[in-house]
């Protein structure tokens, strides 16, 4: 693959990535407001074609594109993967609910997988391919990272985006 290929397949990624969240970025607050969200309070959207269909998003804090610290909540379905990707900043989540199976790598191996229940936490360093998903109920998760957020496809055809 050439050179303008493997800049242009991440690009527009980011860029649906961004599309996506407009509306969410909008309803984010400053982060120097103040923010307490009762679970009831949280604005649930479908999140952008980048992440696994299905998938949905709340903004808890801060801007994911902008520079800065972020957290958002993902619900996650069922039996739900997120291929091998990198991010070029480390991220942190938390598990609320459910049973989520994070691993190191550039391909899928559920036997190198980590079960984490609720209470759970990992942190993924910067740059090092990892990869994620859920068991057979659905998960929630608080993701926290320092912006912009970025997912870059170990296999660029790997990016849901490229399917929805």
């Amino acid at each position: 693959m050439n050179m303008h290929w493997r800049l242009a397949i991440p690009l527009a990624c980011l860029l649906g990535f961004a599309a996506g969240m407009t509306a969410a970025m909008a309803q984010a607050p400053a982060p120097t407001d103040r923010t307490v969200l009762a679970p009831d309070e949280l604005k649930w959207m479908p999140a952008p074609p980048v992440l696994p269909k299905g998938v949905q998003i709340a903004v808890l804090s801060g801007n994911p594109f902008a520079e800065g610290f972020s957290v958002v909540r993902l619900k996650i379905p069922p039996h739900t993967t997120f291929a091998p990707h990198w991010h070029p900043a480390a991220e942190n989540f938390s598990v609320l609910r459910g049973m989520v199976y994070p691993g190191m790598g550039d391909k899928v191996d559920k036997s190198n997988a980590k079960a984490l229940p609720p209470m759970g936490f990992a942190s993924l360093p910067a740059i090092h391919p990892h990869w994620v998903y859920s068991g057979d109920e659905e998960v929630v998760i608080d993701l926290s990272f320092y912006g912009p957020f970025q997912i870059h496809y170990v296999n660029p055809a790997d990016d849901p985006s490229a399917t929805q």
